[in-house]
């Protein structure tokens, strides 16, 4: 029951976010802040759809994508990411979250692709294609160094 209830007021507190919100969200995590970095975590991987809230988690993704928060925290956002990924519970921006995960975990994203691939939503399998061609050059990229 405890569970539930603090995973209730995860998601409360995350669909009340305001843009004012979420901006000052975005400037902590800037300053390293290891409160907010675990809060936009957080954040990234919850299924939220308010005002701002696609935009905000596509400027949190940029800024993770070059600097790492904790292990267990791109865990979090990556699991969250293929997910959407795979049941197509994505809207715009995704390509963002999607860039933030090749680079953060290029493996767990590479084992979505089968399941994305195969789906019968046209638009999953578009971003799928996008995604392995994204690995592929990541993966061409590296050997390259």
């Amino acid at each position: 029951m405890r569970e539930r209830n603090s995973s209730t007021f995860h998601s409360i507190w995350i669909r009340s976010l305001t843009k004012a919100n979420l901006h000052s969200l975005i400037n902590e995590v800037k300053l390293g802040q290891p409160d907010a970095i675990r809060r936009a975590a957080e954040f990234v991987a919850a299924e939220s759809f308010g005002m701002w809230h696609n935009r905000a988690r596509a400027k949190l993704c940029r800024y993770f994508k070059n600097h790492p928060p904790p292990a267990e925290e791109c865990d979090r956002m990556v699991n969250a990411i293929a997910s959407r990924l795979i049941e197509g519970r994505f809207s715009e921006q995704f390509k963002d979250q999607l860039s933030m995960a090749i680079r953060l975990s290029p493996d767990r994203m590479a084992n979505a692709l089968p399941l994305a691939e195969s789906s019968d939503r046209e638009y999953v399998r578009r971003y799928a294609s996008w995604l392995r061609n994204k690995c592929a050059h990541s993966a061409a990229q590296s050997t390259s160094l």
